[in-house]
């Protein structure tokens, strides 16, 4: 990092002056990031950001301060964090804010997760333009259909060091960067069909070279005709690209902060089976060269392999040293780091491909009730009869409460992308209940 423990542990110095006994907690942030959109042939947008900043937690008498700057100099820091004392100094107590056990601190010895690019600040953006056009140049001119077709690329460099007053001091890095392309076509009646498709890598030389922009339009042009199916319960198959956003409701509601304020349907059933059988999902995040790989959360607490879910039965919340205090818990983690949704091939049937089911590819807004579950959610996506596409559909719901249609799960492909955070297969849920024409 640039000067980054300097920085930090001049702050650190600074706060050891402060006129009371306090605990900390400073994390210095650096990020380089790249966006460039080409559109039509041009580039419409192009933008090199580079950002360093001092996150601060102070811990005085029960109570918890956060303060951030980018106003890194010397004087500036000294001032920024006697602003922050004396803020924090005005604040309600609450016992339950501390740092964690220093025993569950990442005492380093680690493997190397290979995760960080450090090449994507120093490439020309004429080499990334140059890889936008080739993308767009693979469809460019093949279909008079096409309205308008968007190129998008986008990298980030991340780095951070910690600095934790009860024993913790470690850095970590990570990048990523994604290719995306973006078509509008002309539809039927008036209707401009739109979809895409992208690609995400850790490293700049990883990126597909082709295929992009070809998947992105034969995306859209399938969607030519949308109109809403007939009202009923369908199979509903949600596609892989989309399945994870079906399991969110679900993973927020193992949220501490949610448990404790019994805003949660998860509430009370740790070890019960929850959904259906064929759900085992895992946190993994030591597994070397993937995103979302991470040695240890924000709190300086080692991460490890986690169980979220076995054969349906919830396994752990996600409670981190505040909500163990208030909740009587003990703690486990802040959250996912890279999560997957593993097969069980001895549970898992052929999926059937008789009679009627929609396939889902796209959620189009709606909500989930975080204390009761039930939900409502617009999509699109395909009517299929005996597995063969009748129709693209749009305009319509899905409706229910999210644990009683995971109850209803039927089929786990493997077909999940190992380039994202969260690896979540193509899903089969029976006897879904859509509203549409």
């Amino acid at each position: 990092m640039v000067n980054g423990q300097s920085i930090i542990y001049r702050a650190e110095q600074v706060i050891r002056k402060l006129p009371a006994k306090l605990d900390y907690k400073l994390v210095l942030l650096e990020n380089h990031e790249d966006n460039i959109i080409l559109r039509d042939g041009k580039v419409e947008k192009m933008l090199r950001a580079t950002s360093l900043s001092l996150a601060i937690n102070l811990y005085l008498d029960g109570r918890d301060g956060f303060f951030y700057t980018n106003d890194l100099r010397p004087d500036s820091v000294s001032s920024f964090i006697k602003t922050a004392f004396e803020t924090t100094r005005l604040l309600e107590p609450d016992e339950s804010r501390t740092l964690a056990d220093p025993a569950r601190y990442y005492k380093g010895g680690g493997p190397d997760l290979r995760n960080f690019d450090a090449s994507l600040s120093e490439i020309s953006p004429e080499e990334k333009i140059q890889l936008l056009r080739e993308t767009a140049a693979e469809v460019d001119g093949s279909d008079k259909r096409i309205i308008s077709m968007q190129t998008r690329y986008t990298d980030r460099q991340h780095q951070a060091h910690y600095l934790i007053s009860n024993g913790f001091d470690q850095s970590e890095q990570s990048s990523y960067c994604t290719l995306t392309s973006i078509i509008t076509v002309e539809g039927e009646g008036g209707q401009h069909p739109m979809d895409g498709w992208g690609e995400s890598r850790l490293f700049f030389r990883q990126m597909p070279r082709t295929g992009i922009a070809p998947v992105a339009l034969s995306r859209t042009l399938r969607k030519i005709g949308q109109r809403p199916a007939p009202s009923g319960r369908y199979r509903m198959i949600l596609e892989s690209p989309c399945a994870g956003n079906f399991l969110q409701p679900i993973l927020s509601a193992m949220n501490g902060q949610a448990l404790q304020q019994r805003t949660s349907f998860l509430w009370g059933k740790l070890g019960e089976q929850v959904v259906s059988p064929l759900v085992n999902i895992v946190d993994d995040p030591l597994q070397p060269g993937t995103r979302g790989a991470s040695l240890f959360d924000y709190d300086g607490v080692a991460t490890k392999r986690r169980e979220l879910f076995t054969d349906g039965r919830l396994m752990t919340y996600f409670i981190d040293t505040p909500m163990s205090r208030k909740l009587g818990m003990a703690p486990t983690t802040q959250g996912i780091h890279r999560l997957i949704m593993e097969a069980a091939p001895l549970l898992t049937r052929e999926r059937s491909g008789e009679g009627l089911a929609i396939l889902v590819t796209d959620f189009n807004g709606g909500n989930c009730d975080p204390a009761t579950g039930n939900f409502s959610y617009g999509i699109e996506g395909f009517l299929l009869e005996d597995g063969i596409i009748v129709q693209p559909v749009s305009g319509m719901n899905i409706t229910g409460n999210i644990l009683d249609v995971w109850k209803r799960l039927s089929h786990v492909d493997n077909d999940a992308d190992p380039w994202e955070t969260e690896l979540i297969p193509t899903l089969t849920f029976e006897d879904v209940a859509f509203s549409g024409c």
